[in-house]
């Protein structure tokens, strides 16, 4: 029980020095929308991102790279349509 709790501890400050400021890193203001906008409604594919921002296909592509490249953002298999791929934001907070 004790070993449990010590390895959630590790996890947790892991996730702490994970834990960053968008408004640290020099990143473009169009993936700054684009992990927003993962982080508040969860998974989703480049077209949904398209259907909820104003950026075109070209600057969400950019954006995910950009966020990927970062580790603020994974690329997780769709089963439900397994011609596209969802975005999934981890880690970090929106400032």
């Amino acid at each position: 029980m004790l070993e449990l709790q010590h390895k959630e501890n590790e996890e947790l400050n892991e996730l702490n020095k994970i834990s960053i400021s968008l408004e640290e890193l020099s990143i473009p203001q169009s993936a700054k929308k684009v992990y927003e906008i993962l982080i508040s409604e969860g998974p989703l594919t480049s077209g949904d991102l398209e259907d909820r921002c104003t950026y075109s296909d070209r600057t969400i592509r950019n954006a995910l790279k950009h966020l990927m490249k970062i580790g603020l953002v994974r690329k997780v298999a769709n089963f439900s349509d397994m011609r596209t791929s969802l975005f999934h934001a981890h880690f970090g907070t929106v400032a």
